[in-house]
């Protein structure tokens, strides 16, 4: 029968990844709303930086147009000489010209003053200006390397999530190729099935002789590969389930499968020198719980077997394991 990996494992798997690419990009929101914040502020600052220009500029225009009365009082007086070049007149008009001279001249020093000052404000403020663009250039490019590593972190954890997800059929690719003629390996969930006929005897919990051969096989190539150091990190438990068939009642059944699994339990422990054997293996009797259907109806040639198979460390683990390896 083919067992896939259960809702649970699925959901908690999922949901967990979601959590983690949630929590990647809400950094990732929260870095560009801090430019687009330091971006807005830079925008203000030019905006009044353009007012400046645009006040320094009405100042010179003062100051032109005072100029072109310099001019206008120079050639009026000019004309009037022409007109009567009569001494009075001329030291009259020379006053005259004189107090519209000083008087026009005290306004444009007054212009060039401002401006200087303007000026002065306006090269300190465009000084600042270049300063915090600058620095504000080198916090988006720091930003920029912030999230490209975001960005590869985000491909990594990807990357191993789904080599996670794949880590049964991996399992179960490498246990084949050795089991291939003494056991039935699920492709998808790496779980093997075994016919209970061909170890137990009716009614009956000792292994038979003619099976161990083939057990200890078995077991021997189970293991070494499911405890062996990049295998073992991932696995939670090592599950040997015992199932009969209907016949029986249900409690006779529990009885005798909860016996079959310990017993085969027992052989694993007596064939396989491990101390961290006892940190994973486990023995489970399912009595006729889980039948297998033929057309509806209970097979119970294939429905008596016998399974091991393995639950994985929670995915939370993984992504945790994940996750300090880039802290790291």
């Amino acid at each position: 029968m083919r067992i896939n990996i259960s809702n649970d494992e699925r959901s908690s798997f999922w949901l967990s990844y979601i959590g983690l690419i949630t929590g990647l990009f809400f950094i990732f929101v929260l870095v560009v709303g801090v430019v687009v914040v330091r971006y807005s502020i830079s925008a203000s600052n030019l905006a009044y930086l353009q007012k400046d220009l645009n006040d320094n500029i009405a100042s010179l225009n003062a100051a032109n147009k005072e100029l072109n009365k310099k001019h206008e009082s120079i050639k009026s007086f000019i004309e009037q000489l022409k007109s009567n070049p009569d001494s009075n007149n001329i030291e009259q008009l020379y006053l005259n010209l004189n107090k519209e001279l000083s008087k026009a001249t005290s306004t444009i020093n007054n212009s060039l003053d401002v401006i200087s000052l303007k000026n002065d404000e306006l090269t300190a403020h465009i000084n600042k200006q270049e300063e915090l663009i600058n620095d504000l250039n080198n916090q988006i490019n720091q930003r920029d390397i912030q999230i490209d590593a975001i960005e590869n972190d985000l491909q990594n954890y990807k990357s191993s999530l789904e080599n996670y997800t794949k880590i049964r059929e991996n399992i179960a690719l490498s246990l084949k190729s050795k089991l291939v003629n003494i056991a039935q390996i699920d492709p998808k969930t790496a779980e093997i099935t075994m016919d209970a006929a061909k170890i137990f005897n009716i009614n009956s919990s000792v292994i038979r002789d003619d099976a161990k051969f083939d057990l200890r096989r078995i077991f021997k190539v189970y293991l070494d590969h499911m405890l062996s150091s990049e295998v073992v990190q991932n696995i939670n438990k090592i599950i040997i389930e015992c199932h009969t068939d209907s016949d029986g009642g249900y409690m006779h059944n529990l009885d005798l499968s909860q016996k079959r699994a310990l017993e085969i339990m027992k052989f694993a422990y007596a064939i396989y020198k491990n101390e961290s054997l006892s940190r994973y293996l486990v023995a489970i009797g399912k009595s006729n719980s889980e039948p297998i259907l033929k057309d509806g109806l209970e097979d119970p040639v294939a429905s008596f077997r016998i399974k091991i198979k393995f639950d994985l460390q929670d995915p939370k683990y993984f992504i945790d394991k994940v996750l300090n390896q880039r802290v790291n």
